[in-house]
C-alpha cells in the first residue's frame, strides 16, 4: 500500500531526522509510513494557513471601504501559519519585530553606517 503513494519527502531526509531522534529501525517500511504522516501533516498546516489567509482577506476593512486590495493575490503571513499551527497543537513564537539591517536596534555610537 505505501509503494502506491506518491511521497515528496525522501527517506534519506526521513532516515536523517530519525536518527537525530535517536530512532534507528532498518524496516523502510516504517520509515516510508513516517514521511506520508509528515506530509500529510505538511499538507494540512499549509491548506489551514491558507483557509486563514483569505478569512483574513476576505474581513471588511473597518476604517475606510474604498480601501478594499485591487490585487487579488494571497499572501501568508506568520499570523496566519501560527493560527494553523496552534490548531495542531504546535506553539509557535516569533519574535516581535524584525531588524531592517544588522545595525538596527544598537547603541547609536556602536553603529557603521
Amino acid at each position: 500500500m505505501l509503494g502506491s503513494v506518491v511521497r515528496k519527502i525522501p527517506d534519506e531526509l526521513v532516515e536523517h531526522y530519525l536518527g537525530r531522534s535517536g530512532f534507528h529501525c532498518p524496516d523502510l517500511r516504517l520509515t516510508r509510513l513516517v514521511a506520508v504522516a509528515t506530509q500529510k501533516f505538511l499538507s494540512d498546516i499549509a491548506s489551514d494557513s491558507l483557509q486563514h489567509c483569505k478569512a483574513r482577506v476576505a474581513a471588511p476593512i473597518k476604517d475606510n471601504k474604498s480601501k478594499q486590495p485591487k490585487d487579488k493575490r494571497l499572501v501568508l503571513t506568520m499570523d496566519d501559519l501560527s493560527k494553523a499551527l496552534r490548531e495542531h497543537g504546535v506553539n509557535l513564537k516569533h519574535p516581535e519585530y524584525f531588524a531592517d539591517s544588522p545595525s538596527a536596534g544598537m547603541a547609536p555610537s556602536t553603529r557603521e553606517e
